[in-house]
């Protein structure tokens, strides 16, 4: 059996503050809602001489970006990849250091991002500061105790995981290609009009949001401080559980039957379409089973006969004109519910969108059922890290 010994975060790593001083034309901004769950989402290109005034740390690869607010977000983001001189991350992102001769990076980051110490450091940023629950790198994360084995353990323990994580990733990525199919499929056939002689045909309309839904429905959050709202097993949507997905299958909170009943009219059936329209404007999501959502987005119920993945993949066409209508001079965009059902819309023929929804139709199942999947392999691994990472299942035999 392998040595464990009981150390600290902060014997394992350090915190990185270095700014940035490079010369490049272009650098890649890097904010906490860009991160989630280990990987880096979003890359935000702009000119070296528009820096905005958070963005200062930079980083490099084997690091580990880790969000100071609510950790329970899981923002946070292992750097695998090398080319990272022009990247620039909030200073709201802890940047971590492993000391590679004590601890693999993978395997501190496993531990960092594990069930059990995200919920430990959330309570603590709770504690600290419960309106703005937040972290720091002395205070909560450093003193976090640890046991860490031998080098060659830590590398069997991270091939465990490995093959699971790689399974997600894979998932993710066949994911990501569906979508682009999808994609293709929708401009070939309503921007570039390809199977219409590259013209809109004379039957299509041109209608409103309003006019693809049997309504569209503005959410609302069942009061906090009522406990027995929540803790069931109704979906409630908000707009951190819209990045990177298709369809919502998992959710921060949910509602109980109560929480449900007490607004049944906010229900969303399977296939809703989930826009968000205020604060981060844009994200498109389509909804797995009965949900609710809160007020910060508007979600259309298809009408009979148009396709919820037309309306889906019409929505990411619209992010921009969403995000310019909600501005009205605030930094902040809000769209409301009457505003976003009156922006014009193309409407095929019934027939059209019917072929279109019988193409894509398998597309999107596939997306479903590997997202699903993946709920399933992370709580696998879930159930497993905290038995390989305190050495109660000995991997000395095990040779990946």
């Amino acid at each position: 059996m392998p040595k464990w010994e009981k150390m600290t975060v902060g014997d394992l790593c350090d915190t990185i503050s270095n700014s940035y001083r490079g010369d490049d034309k272009e650098v890649v901004l890097i904010n906490t809602s860009d991160v989630l769950e280990g990987k880096v989402l979003n890359h935000q290109v702009v000119e070296n001489k528009n820096l905005k005034g958070q963005f200062k740390k930079t980083f490099k690869e084997n690091d580990i970006l880790y969000s100071e607010i609510r950790p329970a977000n899981k923002r946070y983001a292992f750097v695998d990849f090398s080319d990272t001189d022009n990247y620039i991350a909030s200073t709201k992102l802890m940047v971590l250091r492993p000391r590679m001769d004590v601890i693999r990076p993978r395997f501190l980051f496993s531990f960092l991002s594990s069930k059990s110490v995200l919920e430990e450091l959330q309570q603590l940023a709770e504690t600290r500061s419960g309106t703005f629950p937040q972290i720091t790198f002395s205070s909560e994360l450093a003193p976090t105790p640890i046991n860490v084995p031998d080098l060659e353990t830590q590398d069997r323990i991270v091939g465990i995981l490995g093959v699971i994580e790689r399974k997600i990733s894979m998932n993710a990525e066949i994911n990501k290609n569906l979508e682009q199919q999808a994609q293709a499929i929708f401009k070939a056939w309503f921007v570039d009009f390809e199977p219409f002689n590259e013209e809109m045909p004379s039957d299509w309309i041109i209608g409103t949001v309003d006019d693809l839904g049997t309504e569209i429905i503005c959410g609302k959050t069942p009061l906090t401080k009522k406990k027995e709202y929540y803790g069931g097993n109704t979906p409630f949507i908000t707009i951190p559980d819209m990045h990177g997905c298709v369809y919502n299958v998992s959710t921060e909170r949910y509602l109980s039957a109560a929480g449900v009943a007490l607004q049944p009219k906010k229900t969303l059936p399977p296939n809703t379409v989930c826009v968000s329209c205020i604060g981060t404007a844009g994200l498109v999501n389509l909804v797995s089973e009965k949900s609710q959502s809160n007020q910060q987005i508007n979600s259309i119920v298809p009408k009979e006969g148009i396709s919820a993945y037309y309306i889906y993949l019409l929505m990411q066409t619209l992010s921009e004109t969403i995000n310019k209508l909600g501005q009205s001079g605030s930094t902040i965009v809000n769209l409301n519910k009457t505003q976003f059902g009156k922006i014009q819309v193309a409407i095929p023929s019934e027939q059209v969108l019917c072929n279109f929804d019988t193409l894509c139709k398998p597309l999107f199942e596939m997306i479903l059922s590997n997202q699903k999947e993946n709920i399933e392999l992370a709580n696998l691994r879930d159930a497993l890290l905290p038995k390989l990472m305190s050495g109660e299942l000995d991997v000395s035999d095990i040779d990946l």
